[in-house]
Parts: structure tokens; sequence; C-alpha cells
């Protein structure tokens, strides 16, 4: 089954965008050559912003936005991290380790308290999906 995860504008993101884009046209109003072309430069940056920066994520059927985090395993905790988010049960200790990297979790949050996992494995040049997007507790 194919889940639908979209890249959404947060409120965050939309703020961050106008003021970028209000300080540049502010700038931009200075009377000095300077001051214009740094203020057109920064709102510029400000409308790039405002097309490019996506930080939630909408998931299908779910009407809320999610924040998204990923934490990486050494293949000997695969087992354990896989039948936990099978059972849908929220794994507690997170202790991401650096060395051996071969399990990824992405775990979706929303600010209502839903939480949803999604299991990777990694097999050479890219992480396989083990585990759809499943409901946890």
């Amino acid at each position: 089954m194919e889940n639908n995860i979209l890249k959404v504008r947060t409120t965050t993101d939309i703020v961050v965008s106008l003021v970028v884009l209000l300080a540049g046209a502010a700038c931009f109003l200075v009377p000095s050559a300077g001051m214009m072309i740094l203020g057109g430069t920064i709102a510029i940056t400000g409308l790039s912003l405002m097309i490019f920066l996506k930080n939630g994520y909408r998931l299908e059927g779910e009407s809320e936005v999610f924040k998204k985090k990923e934490h990486f395993f050494p293949d000997s905790r695969y087992d354990v991290i896989y039948s936990e988010i099978n059972a849908g049960r929220m794994i507690t200790d997170f202790k991401d380790e650096d060395k051996a990297i071969v399990v990824r979790l992405d775990i979706y949050t929303s600010a209502s308290g839903k939480v949803y996992g999604e299991l990777y494995k990694y097999v050479p040049y890219d992480y396989v999906k083990k585990i759809d997007l499943k409901k946890l507790q």
C-alpha cells in the first residue's frame, strides 16, 4: 500500500518568509543605491523562501500537519524495532547510533499527539520500506 505523504507549509514557514520579504522591502525603500540593491536581494530571498520552504507533512487521511523526525539504528536492533512498530507500539528509548546505520525509523507527530511511524532498512544505495505508515500508541 502506497501512502501519500505531502510536504506542506507550516505557519512558521509563512511567517519567516513574510518577515524576510518585508525586511527586503523596507531596505529597498531607503533612498540609497546600495540599500536598494541589498533590499532587492533580500526581497527576492523572501520570495524564494515563500515558494520553496516547506517543513510540515500532511498524511493521507489526516487533516493535521505533522513534523517528521528520523532515527537511525544499527542492524542488531532491527528485529526489536520491527516487532514494536508492527504491533503499533511506540519505541520509548530512542538512542541513535553513528556506526553501522542500517535501520531508519521515521516518526511523524502532530500537535494533538497523534503519532505515526515508518520503518526502512538499508539495502546498498537505498532505504527500502519494511513497514508502511502505521499509527503508534
